[in-house]
């Protein structure tokens, strides 16, 4: 049997509650310089990991492309 709609109220009061009971994160001033540090080079590092997967990826495909075409040519040439 479905939930019946929650009210705005309702709904934020939910909301403050799971706020209060999931821990927060740090602020960037609460954070050590090293612990700082540390944090932005796994972000940067998660960011070049990423670019990189999607360039692999367009890499892959072209080649894959590339490889269809010479096999056609060759069919319909040789």
């Amino acid at each position: 049997m479905p939930e019946e709609p929650l009210t705005r109220k309702e709904y934020r009061r939910r909301q403050a509650q799971a706020a209060q009971v999931a821990p927060s994160t740090p602020a960037p001033r609460d954070l050590s310089r090293e612990a700082h540090l540390q944090q932005t080079k796994q972000a940067l590092e998660a960011e070049r990991t990423t670019r990189l997967k999607h360039r692999l990826n367009w890499a892959i495909g072209g080649l894959s492309v590339a490889i269809v075409i010479v096999y056609l040519i060759l069919f319909f040439v040789g």
